[in-house]
């Protein structure tokens, strides 16, 4: 599974000077959310996360929605990346921004997230490549 997190952008608290040290603290900035179209229970949202948080932080009260709400979670990114607020996202779909350092996790708490699975069929002509593949896969999950 690869786990989603909050992000922002890293000078996000330099202008107030603040620091993020406990989940609550997230509440004091705008949370940008996205849609999951099947509205899945374990998608990776604020709600989730918020309850969760909770857990390990009891001064939280889940009382703040989403500041900002995205169809698309590329709109979402761009939103966050320009300075917008935080979102929860999956390393996989933040993987270059977070390799060129325009976001960094806002909390190192998680969720989990979802799986890949691959499916092909027996005997394939092409089972070395989907090997390949495969072991390119389990690298970066």
């Amino acid at each position: 599974m690869i786990p989603s997190f909050p992000y922002a952008v890293p000078d996000y608290w330099q202008a107030t000077g603040e620091t993020i040290e406990r989940a609550a603290d997230l509440l004091r900035y705008p949370l940008i959310h996205f849609d999951w179209m099947n509205r899945d229970p374990d998608a990776p949202t604020w709600p989730r996360w918020l309850a969760t948080a909770r857990s390990i932080d009891p001064d939280l009260i889940p009382h703040k929605a989403w500041d900002l709400s995205f169809r698309e979670e590329l709109h979402a990114i761009d939103a966050v990346v320009a300075g917008q607020g935080i979102a929860i996202c999956s390393d996989v779909v933040v993987g270059r921004e977070l390799e060129n350092g325009s976001l960094v996790k806002a909390h190192q708490l998680s969720l989990p997230g979802y799986s890949f699975y691959i499916v092909w069929m027996p005997h394939s002509p092409r089972s070395a490549v989907i090997e390949s593949f495969l072991a390119w896969m389990r690298t970066v999950a």
